[in-house]
C-alpha cells in the first residue's frame, strides 16, 4: 500500500508491518483469500481516489463490493452484489417512489447488502436461464385500417351515422 499511496499511506498507518495499524489491518483482513486480497490491491491501483482506503473500504474492495453508483447503474442486475441489493429492496415501493425516495430506498438496500457481505454472507448465484418472452414489433396502422376499425366501433356502439361522417 505504501508503494501505491506513498507518504499518504505511511503518514496514516506507519511503515512497520509488525505494530499499530498493521496489526489491526491483519485482524480485519483475516480469513480473506489471496485472490480477494489481490482484488483489493487491484481496486486500489485502478481507483481514481488518490487517498488510501480505510480498513473497511479496503475489505469491501477485497470482497468485490461495487460503489453505490455502480449498483444504481446496473439496471440489468448482472452483478452478484447488485442482485443481492435487489433482494433487500421492495421493488414495488421503489417503482412507485419519487426519485429522491427511490434513491434512499436503494441506499438502504445497498447498506444492508454491504453489511451482509462484510459479515461473510454469500452473494446470490447467477440465474441459470432467462425467461423467454415474445418480442413484438409494432407497425402503425394504415389509414384504411383505422377507418375500418372506426366503422366497426361505431357499429358496436350503434353509431352508424357517426361512422358514415368519419
Amino acid at each position: 500500500m505504501a508503494e501505491i499511496y506513498g507518504p499518504k499511506w505511511t503518514a496514516g498507518y506507519g511503515d512497520n508491518p509488525n505494530t499499530g495499524a498493521a496489526l489491526t489491518w491483519a485482524k480485519g483482513l483475516a480469513g480473506l483469500t489471496g485472490e480477494q486480497l489481490a482484488a483489493g490491491i487491484g481496486g486500489c491501483i485502478t481507483c481514481a481516489d488518490p487517498w488510501p482506503p480505510t480498513l473497511p473500504e479496503f475489505r469491501l474492495r477485497c470482497l468485490g463490493v461495487p460503489a453505490f453508483a455502480a449498483v444504481r447503474a446496473d439496471a440489468g442486475k448482472r452483478d452478484g452484489f447488485t442482485r443481492l441489493v435487489w433482494q433487500y429492496l421492495d421493488g414495488h415501493r421503489y417503482r412507485l417512489a419519487s426519485s429522491d425516495m427511490a434513491d434512499r430506498l436503494l441506499r438502504e438496500a445497498y447498506d444492508q447488502a454491504r453489511e451482509h457481505v462484510m459479515r461473510g454472507g454469500a452473494l446470490p448465484e447467477a440465474p441459470v436461464a432467462e425467461i423467454e418472452h415474445e418480442v413484438r414489433v409494432q407497425v402503425p396502422a394504415s389509414r384504411e385500417q383505422v377507418q375500418q376499425h372506426m366503422a366497426e366501433i361505431a357499429r358496436e356502439l350503434n353509431m352508424a351515422g357517426a361512422a358514415e361522417a368519419a
